[in-house]
């Protein structure tokens, strides 16, 4: 049998795994051919992507001036060969309410290792986490979806620790918000004694992000 810990993280990964996999984009031709694709990286000349063809995943590219707009997964449309609205920042801080690991105020450090994926690690009064991220656009602006865990107070202070998928909103500047679900892992003894703990709870979160 697994334990009730396994299946909230094998869930929670279960989760994070199908939303990535369904999310495509999608490169419009000056001809209007589409090609269905996952961009990986945008620099001043090409687009790169990885697509399948015969069967295979092929890696491959595509210059700006063939190409009339994208669509990346998440409905945002740019035209290639404007400047772009997104920087080349790697890096993030975030500062706010429930940031942190579900801190009363706390703050999050997002690093990226590739176009996509990052992860993050922060801590506030009172609490720590972190977690695993992936952009729907490559870049540290965009959105994301997160497996986070969440550790709420210290020693007599502790409530409890949760795991669980976020979906975290980023504008283009400053506002972040986030709303989850959260498995619970552990109570700690200031729960209150009144009141029952529940095995899944909602998870959310709004602060001030600070790209770099």
């Amino acid at each position: 049998m697994i334990n009730p810990m396994k299946k909230s993280i094998l869930l929670s990964f279960f989760i994070i795994i199908s939303l990535c996999a369904f999310s495509q984009d999608v490169i419009t031709l000056n001809s209007g051919k589409k090609i269905r694709c996952k961009i990986t990286s945008v620099d001043s000349t090409n687009i790169y992507f990885n697509m399948i063809k015969n069967e295979y995943e092929v890696n491959t590219y595509i210059n700006k001036s063939s190409v009339k707009e994208i669509k990346y997964s998440v409905d945002h449309y740019i035209n290639p060969n404007q400047p772009d609205d997104f920087s080349d920042y790697k890096n993030s801080i975030t500062i706010g309410f429930l940031e942190g690991g579900g801190s009363l105020i706390g703050m999050d450090l997002e690093f990226l290792l590739s176009d996509r994926f990052g992860i993050q690690a922060g801590a506030g009064f009172v609490g720590f986490g972190g977690g695993i991220n992936i952009h729907f656009k490559p870049s540290i602006r965009s959105s994301f979806i997160s497996l986070q865990y969440w550790h709420q107070g210290y020693k007599d202070s502790y409530t409890q620790s949760l795991i669980g998928p976020n979906f975290v909103f980023r504008a283009k500047k400053l506002f972040t918000a986030q709303l989850g679900l959260g498995f619970l892992l552990e109570s700690g003894p200031a729960w209150p004694e009144d009141v029952e703990s529940t095995p899944i709870m909602l998870t959310y979160a709004i602060g001030l992000y600070f790209p770099w």
